[in-house]
């Protein structure tokens, strides 16, 4: 049961992830993103067949859920509110995808701008959705959500 409803917590933030973030991105740096790809029309695949865009939910998928087990694993030793703790950890999380594009961004002759637009999307991505982990997880994980901090414990 605990594994479904962890599995029930990811699948819920990726439709959150899609549905509510998506609407907010498409007016802010999505523009830019597909300007970039656009200009780069070489470097970057436009048109997805139905695997290309099946493998992508699957790779967010897997981040997210990442995301989700490191806050589930990190919470007994953090302070504050679900949300300030799942804040902390979806941070952790972007700065992790942030170097790990930097990584590539430096090692590959991709244009550059499409890398800083993109790591200042996941900032925007990461920081709703790390607050929707943390208005969400207790409801959802219920008995199996890890225990608050608790100063009297440490």
């Amino acid at each position: 049961m605990k594994i479904v409803r962890f599995l029930a917590l990811v699948i819920l933030l990726n439709v959150i992830r899609y549905l509510v973030v998506g609407p907010i991105e498409s007016v802010t740096f999505l523009p830019h993103l597909f300007g970039e790809m656009e200009k780069h029309a070489a470097y970057f695949a436009t048109e997805f067949t139905t695997v290309d865009w099946v493998t992508s939910y699957f790779y967010n998928f897997m981040m997210w859920m990442a995301a989700v087990w490191v806050f589930h694993l990190m919470r007994p030793v953090l302070k504050g509110s679900d949300l300030t703790a799942s804040l902390k950890v979806f941070s952790l999380m972007w700065l992790f995808f942030a170097s790990v594009s930097a990584v590539y961004m430096n090692h590959y002759s991709h244009p550059k701008l499409f890398y800083i637009v993109n790591v200042a999307d996941a900032l925007l991505v990461f920081g709703l959705v790390g607050a929707a982990n943390g208005l969400l997880y207790r409801r959802v994980m219920g008995r199996y959500a890890a225990p608050r901090f608790s100063a009297d414990a440490a």
